[in-house]
């Protein structure tokens, strides 16, 4: 009986043969029911088969298992001799010139690889809010009597499918957003522009690279300063707020905590103050000197913004000017009066330094006196 792995040879005797196997008609090595190609020298299945049921209950569970293909494409399947970006396949059936089989976005499968497409270049002149966004391949197909069958509506990311029609079957969808035609990227550019742009390059085989509408358009309006990260302990996603420091399990939540709380309007003020009317009564206060000061400066700095260089160094001057009047320094006469005898730095009294008895210039002039007799050193 053949094993779930695929190791038992047909050759051998006494193996149970299950409805759908097939035998190679290259070397006759006996294949399951689920091979599209021969184990041992690659050849195809003479009638295209792979698509049966396995036959063990193992291998309906695995079969099972497999990922569905994703209808990125409304479920269209390629045309004949089309090179299409991706091919679903649930398992590696062997390798294919041009394709990397891998599990993407678009799911488990045959893709184009990168290099031979001109996605590395449109991706580096996208802009950079939205480029990380998934991209992918198609080739458009013209017909000269149906033309290219899709309706399309310029927008800020491309040309947004609006409808493909049956013939000639594009692989595109509603939803789908066309960035690019051979390299030429839409984004940024008007909507003549790109009409223009369009019919320029719309040939049977143009590449245009695609992406998802709603994708682009939700990772153009993502905020560059919350940023997502992953909680080990939760077992989920969280995001945080580099402008706020905050966090929450969602954006919106994270927006709601962000959000400004509302201020409460101060109380009415009461028409009349009863202490100043008891003391001044109808008359109006005097304003003081300081409060004089601080509306000019108040006033001063609201003319700030519409003033240039030169008007600030007029009023510069003028200040000093201000300052400087009357001969004062600016200075009050209450100020002067009040510290008349005040100083920093009091004159100390400045010592003798003649030596006692002499009346005249220069030293020795006591000795001169009791050599002469005279005080006076001039004589």
């Amino acid at each position: 009986m053949a094993s779930s792995s695929g190791k038992g040879q047909g050759k051998e005797k006494g193996k149970e043969r299950r409805s759908g196997d097939w035998t190679c008609p290259a070397c006759g090595d006996n294949q399951f029911a689920k091979n599209t190609t021969c184990r041992k020298c690659g050849a195809a299945h003479p009638e295209g088969g792979g698509s049966a049921a396995p036959g063990s209950a193992a291998e309906r569970a695995e079969q099972a298992a497999m990922p569905i293909p994703p209808q990125e494409n409304g479920g269209r399947q390629a045309a004949p001799g089309s090179n299409p970006f991706f091919e679903y396949s649930p398992a590696f059936t062997g390798a294919r010139p041009g394709y990397v089989f891998k599990l993407d976005h678009l799911g488990l499968g045959y893709y184009l690889d990168e290099i031979q497409t001109l996605l590395p270049k449109v991706r580096k002149e996208l802009p950079a809010a939205w480029r990380e966004t998934r991209l992918r391949e198609e080739r458009l197909k013209v017909c000269p009597e149906e033309g290219a069958g899709v309706a399309l509506e310029p927008c800020e990311y491309g040309f947004l499918v609006e409808s493909v029609e049956e013939l000639p079957g594009q692989n595109l969808s509603e939803g789908d957003v066309i960035v690019a035609v051979e390299g030429r990227l839409f984004a940024g550019i008007s909507g003549e522009q790109m009409k223009a742009s369009f019919l320029k390059r719309r040939t049977d085989g143009a590449r245009l690279t695609v992406a998802r509408f709603s994708e682009a358009k939700e990772l153009a309006s993502k905020d560059p300063s919350i940023i997502e990260g992953w909680d080990a302990r939760n077992g989920c996603a969280y995001f945080f707020s580099k402008r706020s420091g905050k966090s929450a399990w969602s954006i919106e939540a994270l927006k709601v905590a962000e959000a400004p709380k509302e201020v409460e309007a101060p109380a009415p003020a009461a028409p009349v103050d009863l202490q100043h009317f008891l003391q001044h009564g109808f008359s109006k206060p005097l304003e003081s000197e300081q409060d004089k000061i601080n509306k000019k400066k108040r006033k001063k700095d609201a003319s700030e913004l519409t003033k240039d260089t030169s008007d600030l160094a007029r009023d510069e001057k003028s200040r000093w000017n201000e300052w400087n009047e009357g001969g004062q320094g600016g200075y009050t006469a209450m100020f002067f009066q009040r510290y008349q005898n005040s100083h920093a730095f009091p004159a100390k009294e400045k010592p003798d330094k003649r030596l006692k008895g002499s009346v005249g210039p220069g030293l020795g002039m006591d000795k001169f006196e009791k050599w002469t007799g005279s005080k006076n050193s001039f004589n």
